[in-house]
């Protein structure tokens, strides 16, 4: 199995920026990072997240951005790249929000190209549509709301993979909060890939199915796998998701050896910090040796 890290989470990213109370972006050096992940064992994959470009001036830029590729035949990864979330919404009905959005997402899918990424991973709605969600409406009218914004989501797709000519099946949309049945329209309208992120569903942000059932409901689509535990709380809202392995209720060994009899090839990417993913690695051979070349 091919697993994978995000180069760095938020909160790292700001304690290196931060010193002494003052930001300092020249602080950030996004090969160096990438070149430490790589010496955790088992680690073959990193995720680039492109938000950093916006939050981070000069982290990003087409001259880091060949540094990567040059990073990537010195020792042998690949990449996986996060397309842009915050501040995006791809389902909204205002369409100067909308039309901006496609154009944020279709900038960093060219500028990320030299990287040659395994998957491209987009979130189809955002804030906007995930706050409709945990409106207390009707049955009726929430699977109107979801559907109307479905529907500008799907015009959304359709503007990126035109603007940028993109695999399709690379285009991997993730399962957010937001009832997946309405994404998984947009998958099959235009023939996308699923990022399918463990932690969203089990605190039951994307739907109730079990992680075994998502899977194998959506396992000819899904072409990455954001590997996080989660736990439950029953709060809309309030989320304990991006847990490291072992801290929720993730069913570990039945969801990894379900992967490893398909024969999965996708990356398992850990959005995690660097502490996190080392103890997660550690949990898996633990409970699943058979996945890291144990027994």
């Amino acid at each position: 199995m091919r697993f994978g890290s995000v180069a760095i989470e938020f909160l790292p990213a700001v304690q290196r920026i931060v010193a002494d109370g003052v930001p300092d972006f020249s602080r950030i050096n996004l090969v160096d990072i990438v070149r430490d992940v790589m010496e955790i064992e088992h680690i073959e994959v990193i995720e680039i997240t492109m938000e950093m470009e916006h939050m981070v001036p000069g982290s990003i830029t087409p001259e880091v951005i060949s540094q990567l590729a040059d990073l990537k035949d010195e020792i042998g990864h690949s990449y996986t790249v996060h397309l842009p979330l915050w501040s995006i919404e791809l389902a909204t009905f205002n369409d100067f929000v909308r039309s901006g959005s496609v154009e944020s997402v279709c900038h960093s899918i060219k500028m990320a190209e030299p990287l040659e990424p395994d998957a491209y991973v987009l979130h189809a709605t955002g804030a906007l549509a995930a706050e409709y969600t945990r409106n207390n409406y009707s049955e009726i009218m929430n699977l109107l709301v979801c559907g109307y914004m479905t529907s500008f989501a799907m015009k959304s797709v359709e503007e990126i993979m035109s603007k940028t000519e993109i695999d399709p099946r690379k285009l991997a949309l993730e399962n957010v909060e937001f009832p997946f049945d309405f994404t998984r329209d947009i998958v099959d309208e235009h023939g996308t890939g699923i990022c399918f992120d463990t932690g969203h569903l089990l605190t039951k942000q994307s739907g109730d199915e079990s992680i075994i059932d998502f899977y194998r409901k959506h396992r000819d689509r899904i072409v990455e796998v954001h590997l996080n535990d989660g736990i439950d709380t029953r709060t809309p809202g309030k989320y304990e998701d991006h847990l490291a392995i072992g801290k929720g209720e993730l069913p570990v060994r039945d969801f990894l050896l379900e992967l490893k009899k398909d024969g999965f090839k996708g990356p398992l990417i850990f959005e995690l910090t660097t502490e996190e993913v080392i103890e997660s690695l550690d949990e898996i051979r633990k409970v699943v040796p058979e996945v890291l070349g144990g027994l």
